[in-house]
């Protein structure tokens, strides 16, 4: 069986100050999928996490296109997020590239044309800790650590697929995480990467019906390999840290019937 692979040198931006790992890597707090097309993120994932990559591995993809329309196209989409904590003190990690490996098998005119990602670092920390009739006041920041929207592969353009694929994606702009104090394990602060994974399906011109599967007889759908690179920092520098910021976000839950809000949370910034 040929296997197809799509490997690019690894994106060396940003990366000339990386040093070795720490000894303490973070804790995987909680895993949640949602809003995915195709894809069972939730209750289908396996995940694993150590100094130098994160892997994730899907049990099911699937993408279907219309046979009466010679032009549809459709997305498999797995939306997830990881909710981590216990991070090392005085460092900061990045996401040089990732690895998507796998087997398709493409019928029907169908066509794999490409693989998108995004991983996006979402950093909340409570200011106040007031009894329950006051506001909950938090400062929010975030930074998309790899944002890569379309990587052409087009598997199956010369016609029917059924192989194994590897495909590399270098993160041409490499964004760090916020510098760890080593105390964020704690109700203060919550922590969490949110991911977005999509292979886009398209028959382009022809009128029979496409379908594009991915999997194995054993092993997953698919997978997805970061590596992952880290950096000594100073700690004080994390509270100007973020692409998006928003400070002083506010909320509470209003229950008095007179209010007229029948118990809904009210939000202000």
């Amino acid at each position: 069986m040929k296997v197809a692979s799509v490997l690019l040198p690894v994106a060396a931006a940003g990366l000339a100050l990386a040093q070795s790992a720490p000894t303490t890597i973070p804790t995987i707090l909680g895993i949640r999928g949602a809003n995915s097309g195709g894809c069972f993120s939730a209750t289908s994932m396996n995940l694993a996490l150590n100094s130098n990559s994160l892997k994730l591995d899907f049990a099911d993809m699937r993408a279907s296109v219309n046979p009466t329309d010679a032009y549809d196209s459709e997305a498999a989409i797995c939306v997830m997020s990881i909710e981590l904590g216990a991070f090392p003190q005085g460092w900061r990690f990045a996401l040089s590239d990732v690895t998507y490996s796998g087997h398709a098998k493409l019928v029907g005119g169908a066509r794999l044309h490409s693989f998108a990602v995004n991983a996006y670092f979402q950093w909340e920390h409570l200011k106040n800790n007031e009894p329950i009739d006051e506001p909950t006041v938090k400062n929010a920041s975030g930074s998309y650590l790899m944002n890569i929207p379309e990587k052409i592969v087009d598997f199956g353009k010369t016609g029917i697929y059924d192989s194994d694929f590897k495909v590399n994606i270098p993160n041409g702009n490499v964004a760090w995480s916020p510098c760890f104090t080593g105390q964020e394990y704690s109700y203060d602060d919550k922590m969490q990467v949110q991911f977005q994974f999509q292979a886009y399906l398209t028959k382009e011109g022809f009128p029979k019906t496409g379908s594009g599967v991915f999997g194995r007889a054993t092993g997953p759908a698919l997978t997805a390999d970061f590596n992952v690179v880290w950096e000594k920092c100073d700690p004080a520098q994390r509270n100007s840290w973020g692409q998006f910021r928003m400070g002083d976000y506010e909320s509470c839950q209003r229950l008095d019937p007179s209010s007229g809000t029948d118990g809904q949370p009210t939000v202000r910034w």
